[in-house]
């Protein structure tokens, strides 16, 4: 035999052997290979070492093609040993006993003591396994469609809010309002079940004065100012949770910011922050448009069905230079005069004028501007300049989160909806 030949034997011979001491393979006397009698310790293992003997076994044949008796018995032990692995004479789990499955379970992973939960967790992973085995074909063209859809999503999301707005926000506020609830009530989550109920009968009563007809004066005044205190209470919670989860990271406190039960509270806090102060953004949508509808002076197609006389304010309708306490069914400036001298005495609230010179009172055109999210006049549609709402470094930093929500918003609305998505394309296709 001549020395590579020689180096061959010695290198399949030290495989077999290797194999033979992992407790999952042996080799015989004769040279077959066979299971070890017992558990199984590391069947990984003893897979990989199958392959190689088989690897090996074909490389001898090549070199040694007039002594194939040895490599051939190997071949076909290895051959069995990966057949066995891969599924072709494996048993089948789910006929299994629970107690059958349970001995299985632990005979992979010995010296562990699993909990019930752990337990039943293991056993479904392997049920999983085997009901998914040989099926990686069908794997590979379902990452592919998802990749695919991923990629489209935003461009299809877009062309939506710019053809069919009405629709793409009924349907990004319905399912920001629904689908976190209807998890959280599907999983046992009461506490957070119980807070969304609260919120949502608050709201309701907001939305109710919001579309009343005809609208009573105070009514943006108290609508942008209820959606301030939300935005900003949520804003706040958010800031706290992000520095319980910065003081969780760098393990601050050793024994306390270490713990599950601490990290769960973090993340807990942070979504409560983000998800409420979404929601809240896209309900003041609703309300700053529809009481802007009701006051005539401004629409969604930019033409106002009445006249906006010199010293009225559009949002709320009430006069300029005093607080918001007279009527807006008042007919033009004779309405305003009239209100301007009942409330003469009353207290004299900043006004604001944007560069299309219509002016508003500071709270009404704050509240349009940068809690309803709007970039124009409620007037004539003039792009504002939002700079100029940026003096106070609070508002400032309240820009900010208004940007950081958008982001969010995937996460809360369109996640869930890709994967029902997802869930329809493979249904239709067949792909389990």
């Amino acid at each position: 035999m001549s020395t590579t030949n020689m180096d061959l034997k010695k290198t399949f011979d030290s495989i077999c052997a290797v194999s033979g001491s992992v407790g999952a393979v042996m080799v015989r006397e004769d040279g077959t290979i066979a299971r070890a009698s017992g558990d199984l310790r590391d069947e990984d293992e003893a897979y990989a070492l199958s392959n190689l003997m088989k690897d090996a076994a074909e490389l001898m044949s090549i070199v040694q093609p007039d002594s194939p008796a040895l490599t051939r018995k190997h071949m076909d032990q290895a051959n069995s040993l990966v057949a066995t692995k891969d599924g072709a004479n494996a048993v089948d789990f789910t006929a299994m006993r629970a107690d059958e499955q349970a001995a299985y379970i632990s005979s992979l992973h010995p010296g562990w003591s699993l909990a019930d939960e752990d337990m039943q967790r293991e056993i479904n992973r392997e049920i999983y396994k085997q009901q998914h085995q040989g099926h990686e074909g069908k794997h590979m063209i379902m990452f592919l469609i998802f990749v695919c859809v991923l990629a489209m999503l935003p461009t299809t999301v877009q062309y939506w809010r710019r053809r069919h707005f009405t629709s793409y926000r009924l349907v990004s506020i319905g399912s920001i309002c629904l689908i976190p609830p209807y998890f959280a009530l599907g999983n046992g989550y009461l506490r957070f079940v119980t807070i969304w109920m609260a919120y949502a009968i608050a709201n309701t009563y907001i939305l109710y004065l919001a579309t009343r007809k005809p609208l009573y004066p105070r009514t943006p005044r108290r609508v942008y100012q209820w959606f301030a205190l939300i935005n900003k209470a949520s804003y706040a919670v958010s800031v706290v949770g992000f520095v319980l989860f910065a003081l969780c990271f760098f393990n601050v406190a050793p024994g306390m910011t270490d713990s599950e039960s601490f990290v769960t509270v973090c993340l807990s806090i942070v979504f409560y922050g983000l998800y409420f102060g979404l929601i809240s953004r896209d309900l003041v949508t609703l309300c700053a448009d529809k009481m802007a509808a009701t006051l005539g002076f401004s629409t969604s197609d930019g033409l106002p069905t009445k006249y906006l006389p010199h010293g009225v304010c559009c949002i709320c309708g009430d006069g300029l230079g005093f607080g918001s306490k007279g009527s807006n069914t008042g007919s033009g400036l004779l309405g305003a005069e009239e209100a301007s001298s009942k409330h003469s005495s009353d207290f004299v609230e900043p006004t604001h004028k944007l560069d299309c010179q219509h002016e508003f009172h500071s709270t009404c055109i704050h509240g349009w501007c940068v809690i309803g999210k709007k970039d124009m006049c409620p007037f004539c549609r003039e792009k504002v300049d939002l700079t100029a709402f940026k003096q106070n470094p609070w508002d400032r930093q309240e820009l900010f989160y208004v940007t950081a929500l958008e982001y969010m918003r995937f996460i809360i609305s369109w996640q869930p909806l890709l994967l029902l998505l997802l869930t329809g394309i493979f249904w239709v296709l067949g792909l389990d």
